[in-house]
């Protein structure tokens, strides 16, 4: 017979209603085996135990770098379908945290304030690449106290498999997983002759940043480019290709022209903001992606390609990183629709009234009518594509409030062009922001000495 110990309250009671020890067999019977007064409530069996061993801090506030390292990146949940050999590079990213915020709201999946992506809400940064050992290990130095998440590269640079959540090395610390979407509760692997892996032979590779920069991934200054020396001339409005995808760098209500066609006419294949699951590799990203393949000059429908090394990376990292479009959280137009347009409330919905579109759509990935409108060429805008006359008073109306949109964005640039500038709350919040960066590293300090200081009331900063 097959018997369980079941303690306290949270367990089983007698007839009586009382709580105890009670040993239970598999039919359901039990067996009172102590019970006091008032009851016994949580009752923990004592008995000699050796202490354990305590662990040391591993942190030193230094507030300096953290080792990581991947025991095996062909082990995981989805990985087993990946040729050793394949994964050449593990690429570090960084996701900074979200600083700036408006009433302004773009619906891409779930409510975003202000919009960023197209589905999905983060900014991301490329802190280097570092190589992946033939017996599958890595071993990398990362900042500490940075939200990080890796990615398997295959031998052209293009993702196989992307870690989805991410994590943290503090200060002076070293830690590492088995492998990729390793199971949580299996053990680091052992097979006798190299027990730790071939990296950690090995110093930590330093991060180096990406193309010799660490700034955030700016779609308008990283991709477009690309667009504008190989594709634009034949993908733009006028077009006949244009008419099937354009890619034309013109500004609009919250991205540009090409950012908002690749994604609404699914050249790209990415997770946005989900699923939960976990995907198997090469499920999405540049792999699994149609524009790739046309850049590849895999589909003999398109004209070829010639892309250069670099100009390739571009586009593929970009596709990567998840189809990321802005730097930073900021907005020039915080309390406009979307947080980004540069046309307020009034002047959508008297352009919605004077064409007949209905401009709320814009606002949200998954009704968007297409780029209806460009403010680097207001007279070439699709919006206005339905006046039979530019004599119309209402086509001359719709036009003054393109151009208007225009004009605001040479004077308030947003953020990723040039010329942005940081204001108003914006400029508030990050002043505050780095004064308690200050703090924090001053308490750090008197950590390290041994020392103790308070919090003291900051000044705030002026808005």
């Amino acid at each position: 017979m097959v018997s369980r110990l079941t303690a306290g309250s949270g367990g089983t009671r007698d007839a009586n209603n009382r709580t105890g020890i009670f040993l239970v067999d598999v039919f359901g019977n039990e067996l009172l085996l102590h019970a006091e007064p008032p009851g016994c409530f949580n009752p923990t069996p004592l008995g000699p135990a050796v202490r354990p061993t305590v662990i040391p801090t591993r942190r030193d506030f230094q507030q300096a770098e953290g080792t990581f390292y991947v025991q095996d990146v062909y082990q995981g949940s989805f990985m087993s379908g990946v040729p050793r050999g394949t994964i050449k590079s593990l690429r570090v990213v960084e996701s900074p945290e979200k600083r700036y915020w408006v009433p302004g709201s773009w619906g891409g999946q779930g409510v975003h304030h202000p919009g960023v992506n197209w589905h999905s809400f983060e900014t991301k940064r490329i802190l280097g690449t570092v190589p992946v050992e033939p017996d599958g290990s890595v071993h990398f130095s990362v900042p500490s106290d940075t939200f990080l998440y890796f990615q398997l590269l295959d031998e052209d640079g293009m993702m196989i498999q992307s870690m989805r959540s991410g994590t943290v090395v503090q200060s002076g610390e070293t830690t590492g997983c088995i492998g990729c979407h390793d199971d949580r509760r299996s053990a680091p692997l052992l097979d006798g002759q190299q027990p730790v892996g071939m990296a950690l032979s090995q110093a930590p590779h330093p991060m180096t940043g990406w193309r010799g920069t660490t700034e955030t991934f700016n779609y308008m200054t990283e991709v477009q480019p690309v667009f504008d020396q190989h594709c634009a001339s034949c993908h733009d409005y006028g077009q006949e290709a244009g008419e099937t995808l354009n890619l034309a760098a013109d500004r609009n209500l919250i991205f540009n022209t090409s950012y908002n066609e690749l994604w609404r006419r699914g050249m790209i294949r990415v997770v946005g903001g989900g699923p939960a699951e976990t995907q198997p590799a090469y499920a999405w990203g540049s792999h699994a992606s149609r524009l790739v393949r046309v850049l590849r000059n895999e589909e003999p429908s398109h004209e070829p390609v010639k892309l250069s090394p670099d100009e390739f990376a571009r586009v593929v990292t970009w596709i990567d990183l998840n189809g990321v479009f802005y730097p930073d959280y900021a907005t020039s137009y915080p309390n406009h629709p979307g947080g980004r347009s540069p046309l307020d409330s009034a002047q959508i919905s008297q352009l919605a009234r004077l064409t007949g579109h209905d401009l709320g759509r814009q606002f949200h990935h998954g009704r968007n009518q297409g780029p209806l409108v460009s403010f680097d060429r207001p007279e070439l805008s699709p919006i206005l594509a339905g006046f039979d006359s530019v004599e119309n008073p209402d086509y001359v109306q719709a036009l003054e409030i393109l151009r208007a949109g225009q004009a605001q964005l040479a004077q308030r640039p947003d953020v990723g062009m040039e010329g942005f500038r940081l204001s108003g709350i914006d400029l508030w919040r990050e002043q505050k922001y780095q004064q308690r960066r200050q703090l924090e590293s001053q308490f750090r300090e008197a950590i390290r000495a041994g020392e103790k200081r308070y919090d003291e009331p900051v000044a705030e900063p002026s808005q």
